[in-house]
């Protein structure tokens, strides 16, 4: 009993520590920015810009830019929702404060995407009288800065403030981006356009689309019907080619790069609806088993695969996409070691029992097809392309291993040192879930990973493009995605942009951040608490 007592005084005791050195529930910042600029000098007053109820804000762009579809949408969304989101006055008072956009490349084109060369540096001036500016040399700098705009105002007292200042910003990495699974469990395409909005809110550049696994192939091919028809969970379970390409643009106007991934060769259960493709695989016992994988030897099917890399070129103008690759080991044993036709092929090509020397046959083929000038795209594989196998040259080998700072940083020394440009996504697994606040503390703490952190020369530094937080979606669907990745995605957000020595405290940043997650509830976004007890101005409702 008396040890009993003891235990539970000690688990009090440790509660009670960590409620009393939590930080007060209303701690917040009044206009900081998230993440938080590369240059950023406050003014020492704040300016006064209208009442309440009024929305004191104008935009104007240089003429060239007033037919600029992304501005005018990018404007159209700021002044209506998310410049003045604690209030639903119409009156849009124009001798408050007008924020003047100057932009030296001319506007992309509807058919024109942001690509990984896309600039987004910006420079913001909000003067304590007279006009704001904001420059920068394209189209997706000023979006930046615009959310940047959006994050110097808050209210008090019924009026609208504005912090002065001064910004010079740009992004530390070029990808910043999230992986969303809707094959496991399929996610409302407005699901994925609120993720998208708020990509957009945390400076967030690229959606990796992992949209088909094992469980469903919910796309639809129009040249190959039948991979929905089978493939699907149902017939609503699908995305059409109209929902595609509402997407694509609904992201392009937010400055937002749309990356698909059809994993290969393993992982491929539901691409059934394509005869011949996988291979036939038995149990130990000889019962045939379902497959997961395709069969590598069948000329056939990589006619296939360039028809359908054809058309996925058509439907997906980013100029790279994601060939997956991970995990072929977990189905090579029934589907290709035990079928006696692919072990007769691996004996004809000279590698009898090596199962390595045809995931590299299999590979090269792939490769080079995608490479092709039919195809012409940038291939990101997972690591074990680079770990077991022989990539080509031009590979971006995206990191999904190491469960330590140790290993990861081996992993990324590595990949440089061999030329190769990597992505980490490693420590960034958000999908599994912590009580507390797993951002800063616990055995993964995910805003301190930078994928910088490994040995390495300047040119080796260069090849990191940044990381993508991974969502994979045994556990989550439309009704949990948006709380469990935000504000969570926010602080990989903020590691992501800002510079590394300035955001090295998350004690400093969590004002920063409550006011960020706060912001985001009053525009509407489901987004939950990651610091213990707090509240917001406005909490979050349901519509």
């Amino acid at each position: 009993m008396r040890t009993l007592l003891i235990l539970i005084t000690a688990v009090s005791l440790s509660f009670c520590q960590e409620f009393l050195s939590a930080p007060p529930p209303g701690m917040r910042t009044q206009g900081g920015v998230w993440p938080l600029p590369q240059e950023i000098n406050y003014g020492k007053e704040t300016r006064k810009i209208g009442s309440k109820n009024s929305r004191p804000i104008q935009i104007s762009f240089d003429k060239d830019f007033e037919s600029c579809d992304i501005l005018q949408f990018a404007r159209r969304t700021y002044l209506a929702k998310w410049l003045m989101p604690y209030d639903d006055s119409d009156n849009n008072r124009s001798n408050g404060l007008n924020l003047k956009v100057h932009i030296k490349v001319p506007c992309p084109g509807e058919s024109d995407f942001p690509q990984e060369d896309m600039k987004e540096e910006y420079f913001l001036n909000i003067p304590l009288v007279g006009d704001a500016v904001l420059e920068a040399h394209e189209v997706w700098g000023a979006l930046r800065g615009l959310e940047t705009f959006s994050h110097l105002l808050f209210t008090s007292n019924d009026t609208y403030w504005i912090r002065t200042v001064q910004v010079r910003d740009f992004p530390r990495f070029s990808v910043r981006g999230i992986l969303l699974d809707t094959s496991r469990h399929y996610l409302h395409p407005q699901t994925i356009k609120r993720q998208i909005d708020i990509m957009a809110q945390n400076k967030m550049n690229v959606f990796h689309w992992h949209i088909v696994d094992i469980e469903s192939f919910p796309l639809v091919v129009q040249k190959f019907p039948k991979l929905h028809t089978a493939g699907a969970f149902t017939s609503k379970h699908i995305y059409d080619p109209g929902t595609v390409q509402d997407i694509i643009h609904y992201a392009r106007l937010r400055g937002i790069r749309v990356i698909p991934e059809f994993d290969t060769p393993g992982h491929t259960g539901s691409w059934k609806g394509q005869a011949g493709l996988l291979a036939e695989c038995t149990s130990q016992t000889g019962e045939k088993i379902d497959s997961n994988i395709i069969d590598p030897t069948k000329p056939e099917n990589y006619l296939f695969l360039r028809d359908f890399f054809k058309e996925m070129a058509q439907v997906f103008p980013d100029k790279s996409v994601h060939l997956g690759g991970d995990e072929v080991n977990f189905f090579t044993e029934a589907c290709w070691r035990q079928n006696p036709e692919i072990r007769k092929f691996m004996k004809h090509h000279g590698f009898p029992d090596n199962i390595t020397a045809l995931e590299n046959y299999y590979f090269s083929k792939l490769q080079k097809l995608v490479k092709s000038t039919e195809i012409g795209k940038t291939q990101i594989l997972w690591q074990e392309i680079f770990d077991n196998n022989i990539p080509e040259e031009g590979t971006i080998v995206h990191i999904w291993k190491g469960n330590t700072a140790a290993e990861r940083a081996q992993t990324l020394q590595a990949v440089t040192k061999a030329g190769f440009k990597a992505i980490l996504s490693s420590c960034w697994y958000l999908n599994y879930i912590a009580y507390g606040a797993d951002w800063k503390e616990g055995s993964n703490p995910f805003y301190y990973c930078d994928p910088h952190d490994f040995e390495g020369t300047e040119e080796q530094k260069k090849l990191v493009l940044g990381g993508i937080v991974t969502m994979w979606g045994e556990f989550v669907d439309s009704t949990n995605v948006e709380a469990r990745l935000w504000p969570r995605t926010s602080t990989v957000a903020e590691r992501l942009w800002s510079d590394k020595n300035s955001t090295s405290d998350a004690d400093r940043a969590w004002p920063r951040l409550h006011e960020h997650r706060c912001r985001m509830l009053a525009r509407g976004f489901r987004v939950e608490p990651t610091n213990g007890p707090s509240f917001c101005p406005i909490e979050w409702a349901l519509p």
